[in-house]
């Protein structure tokens, strides 16, 4: 994908999504979703005859008709807003995490970790916060333009080259 920003430009290289995925295999997590999951959702929800043959298949089966829906029309995995005020999300399978992410760290205009991540978590669900961050790290784009200054006032250095005190404060550091 290209930036709207600069044009011809690559947010994440092939490298970089792949060293993604690696990073997926090391640090798994519960809240990511894979394929065959994917899967297995969509069968607890569209099969009312499976069975569960576990306690732990029955607490599953009861989590997921509570937590996700599938539309057969638009073939498409949500999972149900906790408020209820309709703000369901896309499912996001773990092989397509770091194409969402870039497509919306290009859309917000390359504005950061957490205006990233808010965009992302408000719309998407299986994309954790520590994914954007280990994404947006390697953005070549915020590489070559990053626009985040460093918060608060600009810190005093001391003054080196002075003999006397003069030209000090009294703290012992210079002000320019």
């Amino acid at each position: 994908m290209t930036s709207a920003i600069f044009p011809g430009s690559v947010t994440f290289c092939a490298s970089t999504k792949l060293s993604f995925l690696q990073y997926i295999r090391e640090n798994p997590s519960n809240r990511r979703v894979s394929a065959s999951e994917r899967e297995s959702l969509i069968e607890w929800l569209t099969n009312p005859d499976k069975r569960p043959s576990s306690q732990q298949e029955f607490s599953r089966r009861h989590y997921v008709r509570k937590a996700f829906c599938w539309d057969s029309e638009t073939q498409t995995l949500t999972a149900i807003s906790k408020t209820g005020e309709g703000n369901n999300r896309a499912v996001v399978e773990e092989d397509a995490i770091a194409d969402i992410v870039e497509l919306v760290h290009e859309y917000n205009g390359h504005a950061g970790w957490d205006a990233t991540w808010k965009d992302v978590s408000t719309f998407y669900y299986g994309i954790l916060r520590s994914d954007v961050i280990f994404l947006l790290k390697k953005c070549q784009i915020c590489a070559q333009n990053p626009s985040k200054q460093p918060k608060g006032p600009a810190i005093a250095q001391p003054n080196l080259q002075t003999g006397s005190g003069e030209d000090l404060d009294p703290d012992g550091l210079e002000y320019e």
